[in-house]
């Protein structure tokens, strides 16, 4: 931006503001040509200000607060359907190695494992128990949340 090449300038612009115009601006104004372009130009600026302000009417605040909102509550949403579906994923994997695993398991050494005794056997599969149930009833409700309810 250039500086400012007439002291008066600013007091041009400010005259022309608030319309109170010093007999020794206007003479000023009439001899000075960079203090007319200074009017000129500010002049024209208002004109397109005023040309803006009158077909820009700008929305109201709670309308532009709650599509924030809105558009902040989408990405959240959205940042959770990715870790859900990530969830899922790893749901059904686990439960397909757990599957294998146990099909392995009773296929090569039959109902009893070795080296396990009934207590440790009977933990083990209820512990297996346990998280079939789990990851089962996981899957069950991030499955059946997919479907869209309508009502």
């Amino acid at each position: 931006m250039n500086a400012m090449r007439c002291r008066y300038e600013n007091e041009m612009i400010r005259a022309l503001q608030t319309g109170a115009w010093s007999e020794s601006l206007i003479e000023h104004q009439k001899n000075c040509a960079d203090c007319r372009d200074a009017v000129v130009l500010a002049q024209a600026l208002r004109r397109d200000a005023n040309d803006v302000a009158a077909r820009y009417a700008p929305p109201p605040s709670a309308q532009v607060w709650a599509a924030a909102e809105r558009r902040r509550r989408m990405a959240a949403l959205e940042r959770a359907t990715r870790f859900v579906f990530a969830l899922k994923i790893a749901g059904l994997i686990y439960a397909a190695v757990l599957v294998l695993w146990g099909v392995r398991a009773l296929a090569v050494h039959g109902v009893i494992v070795p080296g396990l005794d009934s207590k440790l056997l009977n933990t083990a599969i209820e512990g297996a128990g346990l998280a079939a149930l789990l990851v089962g009833s996981g899957l069950w409700y991030t499955l059946r949340g997919d479907e869209r309810r309508t009502g």
